[in-house]
């Protein structure tokens, strides 16, 4: 029998064994090594703040993996050895291997800030991490939120649902352009400050202390200006960076942003792959290598390295960083390029926007619903998506899908969509479409004017 090993207990590594089990019964033995205390879904967190999800339901039972013909270690590793085929744990235990899997996942990052290690700062990672910032919530009457990503923007509603007052606190001068595009961005922070968080965007923060009264004081300057929040609990949410430290000496190619890996998630090194937030696998759009730090995507990795394992050479054709969240009742999605980002690679670029709502408009709980296509080269396919309002997964769904097939503007106006009064836009009014036909009205009138 082979010996597979997966390093990081999160789902890439453990569903890329599990998938090469379910293939070939009974070829492989499957270990996971995992540094975690548990195998817990890190979206939930929000939900958790919020009451929606509890954080045990979040939590996976490893029995359930054994089903599956995986056995769980939790044991560190701390060095791998890929000439003679083995991990090394932090007990001294050599796990050898036939086929290795380095899925060790991605960390909270947190700024050099003075004080931020200190008592009521918290990331947003683990179970543990949730355990912390919900017991403390339940009492805060006040909270500062740093980043504001999508992480960022997620706890600081969650927070602000609790009935907490929430300061969320940027260091750039907007949301990330790689996120939204200037007006849905726009949009975004105002929808966040009319449900009473308050912005703070140029805003670094240069210290976290106790107060006299043991309370917490973040230190923003921005520009020549500097101020004092007196707050109950700080979350810091600046992004991740890849748990790179076992790879150091093994001759695994990494760079700062993780392992490149081809398409068919392999590293550089024979038989050893690299599948979730670590890897950085070609992405579909662009083809360059990056990391998509997303949930779907690792999974979708996991599946094409347990193929690999299993025997079945299926290639990986990348991610289109398709991502959707909620916040305070309003749903924002984003997939493939910004419109400011694909004016940076393409000489040709047209957009097209579609106004509408999440349901038949007579009806009388529909709400709005704004989506943003960007078709860009020479035969105009769709790169980019975004969405704002309520609804956005189905076309947001359509729109991954199109743009991970390379889908130019003419096939997109054949779309066959459903409609429903209660399930989608009306009939006439659907996002995909509308957006397309003015993406081809604006087409049209450019070559009117050069003819």
């Amino acid at each position: 029998m082979r010996n597979l090993v997966a390093i990081g207990c999160g789902g890439a590594g453990m569903f890329s064994l599990i998938v090469a089990n379910q293939l070939r019964k009974g070829k492989f033995t499957a270990t996971v090594l995992s540094d975690e205390q548990d195998v817990y879904c890190r979206c939930t967190s929000p939900y958790i703040l919020t009451g929606e999800a509890e954080l045990a339901d979040a939590i996976q039972p490893e029995c359930m993996f054994a089903d599956y013909g995986l056995t769980i270690v939790h044991d560190r590793a701390v060095r791998i050895d890929t000439r003679q085929r083995v991990v090394v744990g932090e007990s001294g235990t050599e796990y050898p291997y036939d086929s290795l899997v380095v899925a060790t996942g991605a960390r909270a990052f947190v700024p050099p800030i003075p004080g931020a290690d200190g008592a009521r700062v918290h990331t947003v990672r683990t179970s543990e991490d949730m355990e912390h910032i919900g017991r403390e919530a339940a009492d805060a009457k006040h909270a500062v939120v740093i980043g504001a990503g999508v992480i960022g923007m997620e706890m600081a509603g969650a927070l602000r649902e609790k009935g907490v007052g929430v300061t969320l606190v940027e260091a750039s001068a907007g949301i990330s352009s790689d996120l939204a595009d200037p007006e849905f961005a726009e949009r975004l922070v105002s929808h966040l400050k009319e449900r009473g968080i308050e912005t703070v965007f140029s805003g670094k923060v240069t210290g976290i202390r106790d107060d006299a009264s043991g309370r917490k004081e973040v230190v923003v300057k921005t520009g020549d200006t500097e101020r004092v929040i007196g707050t109950d609990l700080v979350i810091v949410a600046a992004g991740v960076r890849p748990n790179l430290d076992v790879v150091e000496g093994s001759g695994i190619r990494t760079s700062k942003q993780g392992i490149p890996v081809d398409d068919r998630m392999r590293t550089n090194v024979s038989d050893v792959y690299a599948c979730g937030d670590c890897s950085m696998p070609p992405f579909g759009v662009t083809g360059e290598h990056r990391s998509s730090g997303l949930a779907s995507g690792a999974i979708q990795q996991a599946k094409i390295v347990g193929f690999q394992l299993a025997g079945f050479p299926i290639r990986y054709k990348g991610s289109t960083g398709a991502a959707a969240f909620r916040t305070l009742g309003r749903e924002f999605a984003v997939a493939g390029l910004t419109e400011t980002a694909a004016r940076e690679r393409f000489r040709f670029v047209v957009t097209g926007v579609a106004e509408t709502t999440d349901v038949y408009r007579d009806l009388k709980g529909n709400k709005p619903l704004s989506v943003k296509l960007v078709f860009a080269g020479p035969r105009l396919r769709l790169v980019g998506y975004q969405a704002f309002g309520n609804g956005v997964i189905a076309s947001a769904d359509v729109a991954s899908f199109a743009i991970g097939q390379r889908t130019g503007i003419l096939r997109m106006l054949r779309y066959n969509y459903i409609a429903h009064p209660s399930l989608s836009p009306w009939p006439f009014m659907d996002p995909i479409i509308m957006a397309t036909e003015d993406a081809m009205g604006k087409l049209m009138k450019r070559f009117s004017r050069t003819k």
